[in-house]
Order: C-alpha cells, then structure tokens, then sequence
C-alpha cells in the first residue's frame, strides 16, 4: 500500500456525492461498487476473528499510538469488526447505515484521516460513537487490497482528545498493509475451502448408491466420511432374493482417483446384475479397468447376501475383511484376500459365512480405522473394540452407523466408507 497524505480538519478532501449536507466534500461513490461488497460479504468471519495476523495488527496500532482502543472495521452493505483492542468486539454485524460510521468516513476521504477533536469536526460530529461520548479523537486508515478493493479501515481512537503526530498516519499505513495482506489470504483460503466443498458433494453424489430399497427382511445403510479428495465408495444391488454390495477403495487422491471410482462403481453394478459371484465380478473389474497399463489400484471386496439361506459369499482383492456384529460381540470375517486390483493378477476367493437372524454385517474402507505407525492387525482390533463398544450403546442400525463413522479411529485424514446390513 502506497502512503497518501493524511486528512486533517484543515483539508477537506473528495468529490462532492451528497448536496446540501455538511459531509458533501466526501466521496460516498468509493463504498458504492457492488463488486467491494461482494467481496467483503463472501470473507469467512470466523477465519478473520481468529486471525493473530489481524490481532497484532490493531495490537501494534494501539501501541504505536498510545491509544485506548483500535480496531479493524470491514464495510460491505453492514459493518463488521473481526479484531480489536481495548474492547470487545461486537457479536454480529452493525447494521447502521455506512455514513453514520467513522470508518466509512475514512474509506469516502480515500486517504488517512486524522481528527484530533471529534466533537467540532464537521464530517462526524454528529455521529453516534461521537455524541455519546465513546469516540473523542479518531485516526483511521483505509484498508485496501491488493486486488484495488476498499473494504474498510484500520482505526485508533480516544474518548479524549489527542494530540495526534503528523507521522503516526504514515506509520499506520506501513501496518495496514499486513492486515490487507491476511484479508486477501483469508479471501484465497475460503475460496479453496468453497471448491473442496463443492467437490465433496460431487463425490458424495458419486459415492451414493442409487436409491433403492434392499430386498425383504434386510436393512442396508450407508455412510461416507470426506476428509480429502480421495477415491472411497460403495454400492448395493438389489437382486432376486440376494443383495449384492460392494466397497472399495481407489489409491491416491484427486480428480484422477474419482474418475477411476465411477468406473468401478459401475463395473460392479454391472457384473451384480449379471449375477456373477464375487471373486468372478473382481477378476471381470480388473480386467474391464484395464490396470495393467493405466496404472490404476483399488482395493475392493464385493459380497452377496442370500436371503433365504442367509449366506453370506464374498470375496477380496486387498481389502480388509468384513466385522460380524452378533448379539453384542464383534468379530472378523474369515479372509483369503487376494492381490489388489491393479496388478494385472486374479486369485481372489470365494468365502461364505452362514447368518443369524439380527446379525450385523460390517463393510469399510481403510480410512475408518488405519493409524500411522500401528500394523493393520492392530488397528483392526481397534476397530473391531470400538464396534463393540459401540454395539452396547445403540438400539438403530441408523444410530450404530452414525457412531461408528465419527468414531474416527484413523489418524490419516483420509476418506472413509461404512456400509451395515442386518439380517
């Protein structure tokens, strides 16, 4: 920011905007720009409130000053103070018109503005903070981004007169900079927050089986945890008195990661339909994947559950095995799994495990329960503890699944994926 000369009381300032009124040598068109306000109203107000940048920044101000009070006020179609000192900042925003706030003031003068005595100054001496005795002297510097916008202003100010120096005006407009400098980042964090939002519900969208209702007698829920751009799924199929689901995981991250799990999301949609059985559906996602020279790797177990035998069939190409939740004890699913999709090898196996009525069937991806620096065994058994923990405290399969994917095991930050049936 480059420094202006300061306004004083002896140097009215501006183009004339409003005829007639003692503040007509203001020029009220520079908080007028639609795209200002635009770009104030999207600031994240809790990422600015915890700012220690813009803490220090009024902090600094206020000594530099030898002030009572500083603040940073934002102006966009209302007021909004994320930092001061001396004070505490107001919950919500001031909804007073920007006129009747010294910061505006100072953002229509378009340079620093010193008033050493408020009470005669013609351009804010009728305004509130004025009249009621909280604003005696007032030195405010406009606050202007990188990117040319006027978004507020860096103020210090004294229920008493003040001697104000000709150089503490230059000095709070070295300061501002910094302030400009975190606003603009602040405004940069959001807007990659916004697209990561954005994309996780596209993911979700993708990750999301179809609506459909599971066979008679069965109860399916789903559940998805995002926490990067990863590759995490799942999905069910509802066949003739079977339900066929499947869960896997895609490596890595990124847009690449989702595009290679919407194709095997619909490879396994399509081989269930074709009724194949699990180990026969991961050698045909394999090959449909072409891994061997894309370069691709997931891991995936796919099941069918029967419902009038109540068998459970399933196989693995590198995923863990499925958690049996059964009157109040959890265990492991007996697991041959084979290599992971991607190698350009078959081998998975067919399992099969017979059901009790009211059993629960597990289906997850790693990140609901892998640890750095803890072998898979053991972060298994974890999981396995915490499901029955769980298990003892829950009486709906909605309250069970809920629990389970913020029990947060996994210390990867990475995506995670939960599918229970009950039988």
């Amino acid at each position: 920011m480059t420094n202006q000369d300061a306004v004083t009381e002896q140097s009215p300032v501006g183009a004339a905007a409003r005829k007639g009124d003692v503040s007509s040598q203001l020029d009220w068109s520079l908080i007028e720009s639609p795209a200002r306000s635009a770009f104030v109203a999207q600031l994240d107000r809790d990422l600015l409130r915890q700012s220690s940048t813009l803490q220090r920044v009024v902090d600094l101000a206020a000594a530099l000053a030898g002030s009572e009070f500083a603040q940073i006020s934002l102006i966009g179609d209302e007021q909004f103070v994320p930092v001061a000192y001396g004070m505490e900042c107001p919950d919500g925003p001031q909804t007073s018109p920007p006129e009747d706030s010294l910061c505006s003031v100072t953002m229509a003068t378009g340079a620093s503005l010193v008033i050493r005595e408020a009470a005669t100054h013609p351009w804010v001496c009728q305004l509130a903070p004025v009249t009621s005795g909280k604003v005696g002297s007032y030195l405010g510097v406009p606050l202007r981004t990188e990117g040319g916008y006027l978004i507020g202003a860096l103020c210090v100010f004294d229920t008493h007169q003040s001697p104000w120096p000709d150089h503490l005006a230059r000095a709070l407009e070295d300061l501002v900079s910094f302030a400009a400098r975190e606003i603009e980042l602040i405004a940069s964090v959001e807007a990659q927050l916004l697209s990561v939002r954005e994309l996780t519900s596209i993911i979700q969208t993708i990750v999301a089986p179809v609506e459909v209702s599971p066979p008679p007698g069965v109860e399916v829920i789903g559940r998805f945890r995002s926490a990067d751009v990863g590759g995490d799924w799942y999905e069910w199929t509802p066949l003739d008195g079977c339900c066929a689901i499947t869960i896997g995981d895609v490596a890595g991250h990124g847009l690449e990661s989702v595009a290679t799990m919407a194709k095997l999301k619909s490879y396994a949609r399509a081989y269930a339909l074709e009724s194949h059985e699990p180990a026969e559906t991961l050698t045909r996602i394999s090959r449909a994947l072409g891994v061997v020279t894309t370069n691709e790797m997931a891991t995936i177990i796919d099941t069918r559950y029967d419902t009038r035998s109540r068998q459970l069939r399933y196989a693995s190409a590198g995923h863990p095995p499925p958690l049996i939740l059964r009157k109040g004890h959890c265990f492991f699913a007996p697991l041959q799994p084979g290599p992971p999709i991607g190698f350009g090898l078959s081998g998975a196996t067919n399992h099969a495990l017979s059901l009790q009525q009211g059993d629960i069937v597990a289906l997850y991806t790693d990140g609901l329960f892998e640890l750095r620096n803890v072998d898979i065994d053991s972060a298994l058994e974890a999981l396995r503890a915490k499901a029955e923990e769980i298990l003892g405290a829950v009486t709906t399969l909605e309250q069970l699944a809920d629990l389970l994917i913020q029990a947060r095991l996994s210390d990867t930050n990475d995506d995670a994926c939960l599918v229970l049936l009950r039988c």
